[in-house]
């Protein structure tokens, strides 16, 4: 009976640690990002979300590659909001420009640092670098 009990015990543990881990695996870290460059590209929005846990941006992009459609992320609203962004700042439709750290792999978008809206307002926000001096270090 008692090697029954074990077993249980063992099968009980081994599944909540599966039960755990899957919000874990819906969640990402910023790691695909290179926070140590900067990248401001200007585009038409196609799209703006700014929910929890990560805003996302879609701007359509017209440069030397031609015609296309880049997605972005970024901060959380409550750091978008202490950044001074408000709702209707960005619009689909409106030219904007974006400041971003890149993908490390190299494939369009990144990681939004701060924008400048079509009215000319500047928003940034403090992004998570390896660099000791911009850490004030």
């Amino acid at each position: 009976m008692k090697a029954t009990a074990m077993k249980f015990s063992a099968e009980l543990m081994g599944a909540l640690a599966l039960a755990g881990g899957v919000p874990a695996l819906a969640h990402h870290s910023g790691s695909e990002y290179d926070f140590r460059r900067m990248v401001e590209l200007r585009g038409v929005v196609k799209d703006v979300r700014v929910i929890n846990p990560h805003m996302t941006l879609t701007l359509v992009i017209t440069d030397a590659h031609g015609t296309r459609t880049i997605a972005f992320e970024g901060q959380s609203v409550n750091t978008f909001y202490r950044a001074g962004w408000r709702p209707h700042m960005i619009n689909v439709g409106d030219r904007i420009s974006v400041e971003f750290a890149p993908r490390k792999n190299g494939v369009d978008g990144g990681f939004i640092n701060g924008f400048t809206t079509a009215g000319g307002v500047r928003i940034a926000f403090q992004v998570p670098t390896s660099n000791p001096v911009a850490n004030g270090g």
